[in-house]
């Protein structure tokens, strides 16, 4: 039978383990959002940087209230485990999948887009029509147009 003390470490052995791990699952939707959506050199850092402080917080936290801040050699080789467990198992499976759900989640948001901006594309055309008109023959034939287009009537028009 085991004592209390060695099953309470390794219960933090086992789950620094999968702390490992699911640190490498959240770096790896950072991969999978970079195949989906092209990023920049600068994007790339700028994630990988505040991905590496916000796993070293969580961490510094993990390792803080379960080992009551004292620091133990095994949460750190439990972590390497894990990483090295999920990279070497999982890891590309994950990111293939969520890179093509995605992929889906963008083709849809672009579809939803384009279905949207839709009237105000016309309305942005109706617009450019009427201003090349007014650049074009001048205010005053423009507003003609605007009245007898109102009235039933077809503006005349004038050449200046």
């Amino acid at each position: 039978m085991m004592s209390e003390v060695i099953r309470q470490e390794t219960i933090v052995f086992l789950l620094s383990v999968l702390h490992g791990a699911g640190l490498t699952f959240c770096y790896d939707l950072l991969r999978a959002l970079r195949r989906a959506f092209t990023h920049g050199a600068v994007a790339v850092s700028v994630e990988d940087f505040l991905f590496w402080i916000a796993a070293g917080f969580l961490t510094f936290c993990f390792a803080f209230f379960r080992t009551d801040g004292v620091i133990r050699g095994y949460v750190a080789v439990g972590i390497v485990i894990g990483v090295i467990l999920y990279h070497f198992s999982i890891s590309n499976g994950i990111v293939f999948l969520f890179s093509r759900f995605f992929l889906l989640i963008r083709r849809l948001c672009c579809r939803l887009w384009r279905l949207l901006s839709l009237p105000l594309k016309k309305t942005c055309r109706f617009w450019q029509k009427t201003i090349e008109i007014v650049e074009k023959n001048g205010y005053n034939v423009f507003m003609k147009k605007i009245r007898g287009n109102c009235y039933g009537q077809k503006g005349k028009e004038t050449k200046q």
